[in-house]
């Protein structure tokens, strides 16, 4: 080590300087230029000088005559995939005051940048930053104590540097700490991060030998006085102008390890719907999102992040087809639970099918069974969940967030679902695509009564024009951990649907506005509102379509509405009252497989029908078959002590879904003589003839 090197050590030992960190080499004598300045020979390694410029973070021009040095600021990206606020409470850690122990892992993303000094003080040139930058960071948690004064605890954290000028900055939490920085993260937000990054560079220094006998103006190391110059970027002030007059020395350069000191307040920056799901706590080996500041101050346990929505008030009155609506304080994800699912009808039809197949049972009547599935999705009115989402911002749980309204997304599993109303049927639920559920409908003979008689009674109630009874209920998820049940109606009826992509709109230019409705599907619809609707605005007035129906594949032009970016219809399927069997297949798949006929009972009754008084002494009955002939029907006879009969008959299974249309022909014998009775008869709708006095007569 040399002398002077020695002296400066022994300098900063006892004169240190704020911006120093130490010396990293020997001095450097300086070279004066034709102004009378000291600089750099041109051999000196090329590091940026310390003297301040006229601004903060920029240092003096060093050996490059048209590049300035700079000190980057730090600034956090705006969604940070880094960024994490992890929470861990260990098997029987306890905190003192019998609360839980936790410990937390807080990591985010910093990345250097320009600040405004340098880019306002640096006209023309190229920037260099200062070389073999290394970040040193603290996060500080200021904590309010007992007696109200405010600590600042400052926690020391780890770098890895991720690009050039990106890195992430690594802080281990424990304790109050950790409930403080979560609370200033998400509410109060004054939580801040201090770096002091160190780099290279010189430090200029007047360096003087004092004559003896002559006073001594501050302390001398090895017979040597120091000056030193600047303080690293670290303020604005005046840029070094070095002056020897009246004074007997040298400039000389040190190279040095420097730092600068600055803060990043870290403010709400992370309380986002981007980084929300971040923050998570794990606990008895389970991992879940942070609801909020309880989840620290108890025992972690699985909790679900809904909670009812009760700030818009009454649901059901405000959207008549709604029945709740919950809200994600985790996910911003708002569901509203709707007040029925029914038929899905989209572009394709009505998502309802009917599929005979093989009863293999030993004990089967009529040799088939029958598997009903339907595609079934909430009846939300659109112009309800165009209101909703517009009200929704109005919420206090909206401020700084971005809420989605969303439906539920499908099963509970927890809770089973069912269909109440036909307990002939055995019903089963599954989850759909999105929003769907997919429900299926097993129908079999349930003695006395084969599954030909039990299928169509169900499809006569799939189409009741009065209260729905094909009627259950869905269990919907909201999450894996919700405690209560959330269940909502289940009808299957073809007058109250669910719709979706079967109908588009269109507002059209000009005045006054209309708009354009387009059925895309091929089942009629009834239109019967519709709403302007304006992005984060709530709909217009509703508009009453009148029941207007609008054909299969047609398109119709709506009065009255078309101000808005959007129009929104309610609508629902148009079907015919009564709705004829062979109609039925319009809104109903039916497929046979393996079974071509089934064995369908027809039956008379004249149990009803007094013989005696009537002078009766035998009826028979002659059954034809409109529909499909086949085989002859065997006669039945009834007597006053044989009052029933029936007979088995093999028909293709469409016939006995759609309608076996029948002539019957009563012979009547009397004492007196022989006289005959035509009529028609359905054996599907009613399986069982019934003869009584007026039939005969």
């Amino acid at each position: 080590m040399g002398h002077m090197e020695q002296a400066f050590d022994e300098f900063l030992v006892a004169q240190p300087k704020h911006w120093l960190v130490g010396r990293t080499g020997d001095h450097v004598e300086s070279v004066i230029d034709e102004g009378g300045r000291p600089g750099l020979p041109a051999e000196a390694p090329l590091l940026p000088r310390l003297e301040s410029s006229s601004a903060p973070d920029v240092l003096a021009f060093g050996p490059f005559p048209d590049a300035t040095w700079f000190l980057p600021e730090y600034v956090l990206p705006a969604r940070d995939p880094k960024f994490a606020f992890d929470v861990v409470q260990r098997p029987g850690d306890v905190a003192t005051d019998g609360g839980p122990f936790n410990r937390a892992t807080l990591t985010l993303t910093l990345k250097e940048d320009l600040s405004q000094s340098v880019l306002t003080s640096v006209v023309s040139g190229q920037l260099h930053p200062v070389p073999e930058l290394r970040p040193v960071v603290m996060l500080a948690v200021p904590i309010t104590e007992a007696d109200d004064t405010v600590v600042v605890h400052r926690v020391p954290g780890t770098t890895a540097r991720i690009s050039g000028t990106t890195f992430t900055a690594t802080f281990e939490l424990s304790g109050s700490l950790v409930e403080a920085a979560y609370v200033h993260l998400t509410r109060s937000g004054e939580l801040r991060v201090e770096y002091e990054p160190t780099y290279s560079g010189y430090q200029t220094a007047l360096v003087t030998a004092p004559d003896v006998g002559f006073p001594v103006h501050g302390p001398v190391f090895q017979g040597l006085q120091f000056e030193v110059f600047g303080d690293g970027g670290n303020t604005g002030d005046a840029p070094f102008m070095p002056s020897l007059l009246d004074r007997v020395g040298a400039y000389v350069f040190f190279p040095c390890t420097a730092r600068f000191r600055r803060s990043l307040a870290l403010g709400l920056h992370f309380h986002t719907d981007a980084h929300r799901s971040r923050f998570t706590i794990t606990a008895e080996g389970m991992t879940r999102p942070i609801i909020d500041g309880n989840d620290l101050n108890d025992f972690a346990g699985p909790r679900s992040e809904f909670r009812e929505l009760t700030t818009l008030g009454d649901v059901s009155s405000t959207y008549p087809s709604l029945q709740r609506v919950f809200f994600g304080q985790v996910s911003g994800t708002v569901i509203a639970v709707p007040d029925a699912y029914g038929i899905l009808v989209t572009a394709q039809g009505a998502l309802a099918a009917l599929d005979s197949v093989v009863d293999e049972s030993p004990a089967t009547l009529s040799g088939c069974r029958f598997h009903f599935t339907f595609t079934v999705a909430p009846m939300a009115d659109p112009i309800d969940l165009a209101r909703l989402r517009a009200d929704v911002l109005a919420t206090p749980e909206a401020v700084g967030r971005t809420l989605r309204v969303a439906l539920p997304g499908g099963l509970d599993p927890r809770t089973p679902s069912g269909l109440q109303g036909f307990p002939a049927g055995r019903a089963a639920f599954a989850d759909g695509d999105g929003n769907a559920v997919q429900v299926s409908v097993d129908i079999s003979d349930d003695r006395p009564t084969p599954a030909t008689t039990l299928v169509n009674l169900f499809l006569q109630q799939l189409a009741s024009p009065g209260p729905a009874p094909l009627f259950g209920t869905i269990a919907v998820r909201l999450d894996d951990v919700f405690p209560q049940p959330v269940r909502t109606q289940l009808l299957l009826n073809l007058r109250r649907t669910a719709h979706g992509g079967d109908l588009t709109t269109t507002p059209l230019s000009g005045s006054p506005p209309t708009a354009q409705a387009t059925n895309r599907g091929p089942l009629d619809l009834r239109l019967l509102h519709g709403a302007d609707v304006r992005n984060g605005q709530a709909p217009g007035p509703g508009v009453p379509l009148g029941g207007m129906v609008l054909e299969g594949g047609r398109s119709t032009t709506l009065q009255g509405l078309g101000a808005g970016t959007a129009v929104e219809v309610s609508r629902t399927l148009e079907v015919p009252l009564p709705l004829p069997k062979a109609a039925m297949l319009r809104f109903l798949a039916f497929h046979t497989h393996t079974v071509q006929e089934v064995q369908h009972p027809l039956t008379v009754n004249a149990a009803g029908l007094n013989f005696a008084a009537e002078g009766v002494s035998t009826l028979t009955a002659e059954i034809a078959l409109l529909a499909d002939p086949g085989d002859p029907v065997p006669a039945l006879t009834l007597s006053p002590s044989h009052t029933v009969d029936f007979v088995h008959v093999s028909l293709p299974v469409d016939s006995a879904v759609t309608g076996l249309d029948s002539t019957v022909l009563l012979t009547v014998t009397t004492a007196s003589g022989v006289r005959t009775v035509s009529l028609s008869h359905d054996f599907v709708d009613e399986p069982i003839l019934v003869v009584t006095s007026s039939t005969i007569h």
